[in-house]
Parts: structure tokens; sequence; C-alpha cells
């Protein structure tokens, strides 16, 4: 039987062990943290059931995370809403408000999408045939796109700012990262499955959930987890990898997958193991920005709308800007689930639970966060009136805090590697690395998707190449 090790219990490293626990292999995963999920986990408090960080599931119960559980046989509920958000637009210091629907693909409904936004009727054509394209896309045209922006790919269709302004808004939910600076063929994918899908949504019984029915797949299978147990080394010898160092003695295995990071992982491996050509490719990877979010309770319901997105007032060439510089913008786009409305058994009756984020610039020392929560709230307060007379407890999440979950040396990413042109598709890291028996697994190779459910997706591949390279 192959000895498997896995490094790391977020979404990836977790399910990747869950399933080849499932097929037979002896599994150990070694988490540095004291829980399971990493920035997909929650926390318990007071009858609140609260997420660490801000989270919905794009794919939901027709994604990689329903796949993940379906083998292994553990129960895990999507919850979907019609419409999916509530979209705010706060252009010229309004708050138009309207709904977006779940499903897109009925011409009509892409018509009133179209319009509630505010496309003007003499670029309808062009946004029809964009939609129309991204809907329809085959994997070769997605291909094709891999290396452009979102921005460029867009003005091959229109100009319209009110477009622009709400893919540049979506294409930060998807991953954490402005349009101008994101890959095309990745957002293409990504709308599409999620267009095709009709199912976005929140998982029943909070983010948490997800990494909660991946450990119940590991242990009901003979896998084996060890929390708080941090990996100090990995053990190579002869081109292969031999197994694990911690600070309780070496373990051996045949295989080790890393949910580390692939920075994390060369450190723990060695660069004289892997060699100089991927220690320079993996030293000029780009890493999404990051986000600050802050926690509310309130003593009763303010909020009516289960999900809001609030597009800033700014155009779609400035609305990021302050993510990669110091300066303080005026106003910041905000995404926010309000999770009673989504799963009323993680909220005591009378109360609500909401939890709001805003992007924030990736290195923790950078930038200034408190500013960023600052405007974030007040903007909140303005369009939500009584929110903040009812808060009786709130809590922020800075980018150190987004920084000390992952371990990661340098970023306090959101995502992971940035879903860039060159980073994607061909671009992206391959799981297998020079190391013989050494893979990578997570946001950081193997897959592409949005957050979490490109993790899980990574677990999918990467479990099928250790089959296929290591047969039991």
């Amino acid at each position: 039987m192959s000895k498997v090790i896995v490094i790391g219990a977020g979404i990836g490293g977790l399910a990747c062990g869950a399933l080849l626990a499932k097929d037979g292999y002896e599994v150990e995963v070694f988490e540095k943290n004291p829980f399971v999920g990493g920035r997909c986990s929650a926390t318990e408090m007071k009858g609140f059931t609260i997420d660490n960080f801000v989270h919905a599931f794009p794919l939901g119960g027709k994604g990689p995370h329903a796949a993940v559980a379906a083998e292994l046989g553990v129960d895990l509920e999507f919850i979907v809403q019609d419409p999916a958000a509530m979209v705010v637009d706060g252009l010229n210091g309004g708050a138009r408000t309207y709904p977006q629907r779940l499903d897109i693909r009925p011409p009509m409904n892409r018509f009133r999408m179209a319009m509630n936004m505010g496309v003007k009727i003499s670029n309808l054509f062009g946004v029809y045939r964009l939609f129309q394209r991204m809907l329809k896309a085959e994997e070769e045209f997605i291909a094709s796109k891999d290396d452009t922006t979102i921005r460029d790919f867009l003005l091959e269709y229109t100009d319209d700012p009110q477009l622009h302004r709400f893919i540049n808004v979506l294409s930060f939910m998807m991953f954490t990262l402005p349009y101008g600076r994101a890959s095309a063929g990745e957002f293409i994918h990504c709308f599409r499955d999620m267009a095709g899908a009709a199912n976005f949504g929140y998982v029943r019984g909070s983010s948490g959930a997800i990494p909660e029915a991946y450990r119940q797949g590991l242990e009901n299978n003979g896998g084996r987890l060890h929390l708080g147990k941090k990996v100090q080394r990995i053990l190579c010898d002869s081109g292969g990898v031999k197994g694990i160092a911690t600070s309780e003695g070496d373990v051996e295995g045949d295989v080790v997958i890393s949910n580390a990071g692939i920075q994390n992982t060369i450190a723990m491996a060695g660069e004289v193991n892997l060699g100089g050509d991927y220690v320079t490719m993996a030293k000029s990877l780009v890493y999404s920005d990051s986000a600050v979010v802050v926690k509310y309770i309130l003593d009763e319901p303010v909020v009516k709308y289960p999900f809001i997105v609030y597009i800033p007032d700014a155009d779609a060439e400035e609305m990021f800007f302050y993510t990669c510089a110091d300066n303080i913008p005026q106003d910041v786009y905000i995404f926010m689930p309000v999770i009673d409305l989504w799963d009323p058994g993680l909220v005591p009756e009378g109360k609500q639970l909401i939890i709001a984020g805003a992007a924030a610039n990736n290195r923790p020392s950078q930038g200034d966060s408190h500013a960023i929560i600052e405007i974030m709230e007040r903007r909140i307060f303005s369009l939500f009136p009584g929110f903040e007379e009812h808060v009786t407890w709130r809590e922020e999440v800075h980018a150190e805090h987004i920084q000390a979950t992952t371990g990661h040396p340098r970023f306090a990413d959101c995502v992971g590697l940035a879903q860039i042109p060159g980073q994607v598709g061909a671009g992206k890291p391959s799981p297998a690395t020079p190391v013989q028996g050494l893979y990578l697994v997570g946001a950081e190779a193997g897959a592409r998707g949005i957050g979490t459910e490109q993790a899980a997706a990574s677990a999918l591949a990467v479990s099928a190449l250790v089959r296929g390279g290591h047969p039991l």
C-alpha cells in the first residue's frame, strides 16, 4: 500500500487526502492550525456560527465541492435563491438598486440585466454579442484568451462604461483581482460555468461545513488528521520524496502532497532539490489581492436581501487602483452576504449576522486597511438605515489575519496565485514538481475556477494524477 502524506488541511489538501483514502491509500494529513479549512472555515460563538472570512459559492451544488462530497459519500447541501443578489450602484453618490437574476441564460433575462446596469441603448448589441460568446465558449476559445486581460477582451465588443464597471466588480468577486489584470480566459471559463449551473449560493451549515464534510470523508475511510502539527521539512533523496520531518520526528511516505503553496513547499523541500529553473519560476509568480472583512451581529434584522453587491462611485479604470498603491479611495466595492437570510440555523432567532468585505492590498505592511474599513462601514450605514444602531458585536479581519492563516511568507492573498495572463491554463504551475512523488494541490496548481471551488477542482485532478502515477 502506498503511503500518502498531505501537508495542509485547506480545502485542496483535505479533499485530496480524503479522496485518496477512499481509494485505499494510507493517508495522513498534517495541519499547522488547530482547525481545518484554512480560509474556508467557521467559528461557533454564543449560538452563532460565523465564517472566519467571507464566502459565496458560484457553482453551489453543481460544482466541484458537491462532486467531492458525492464521491466521498458525505452530506453537503447548498442553498440557492433567486434573485441571486441585490446590486447597489453608487454612481454619482446614488444608491440605485436592482436584482441580479440567478439564471441569465434566457435572452430576456440578459436584456433586463443590461438595462438594469445602465447599458446605453446604442451598446446593447455589443453587450449581447459579448454575453453570447462567453456563454457558448469552447475550450479552444477560452485558451486563446488566457493571455488577454478581461478589460481588453471586453473592448473587443463594447466600451460601455456601465458594463465595464459591473464586470470589474464581478472580476474582483471571482478572483480578488481587477479586470485590468485578470485573465479573460479564466473569466470566460468561470462565467460560462457559473451561468450554466445557475446555482450560485451558500452552503448549509456555514463555509466550515465544507472542510468538516471532507474531514468526515477522510476519517470514514481510515485517513488520519493531525491538527496543530506543523511540517518542518519535506525529506528528499536521489530525486524523490521520502517523507516529512515534524517536531515529533520523521514520517516516511511514498507520496507527499503539499497544500502549503508553492513558495512554502520549496522552502520545506529545499531549493537544491527542486532545481534552479523551478525556483526561479516560483519566485516570479504573482499573487492575488487581499481583502478586509467586518463581521456584524445585529440585535434585530435590518437588511432584507440575502446578498448585497455594492458597485462603488468610481469608473472602471479607477475602482481598484488603491490595491496596488498606498492611496485611499473615496469609495469601495462591498461584497456582503447576510448569513441568517441564507441559513437561519446559524443565527439565534431574531438576530442578524452580516459579513462584509472590501478589496485591500495583499502586503500587510502596505495600504491602510483601517481606512478601507471606515469607508466601507460608512457606506453600509448610509445604505441601510438603522444598521449602526443595532450592532451589538463586530469583528475586523485584516490582511495580516489572512496571512497568518495561510502561512504565506510574503503575501496576504485571498485566493493564492493571481489568475492573470501567464498564470492560468497552460501557464499555471503543474501539480507535479521536479521531485518524484512530490505534488502541489489547491488554488496554486491543477485547475481553473473561483476561490475554494478552484481548490476542490484541484483536489479532484491531483488525486487522479497520484492514482495514475502511484498505483496501489
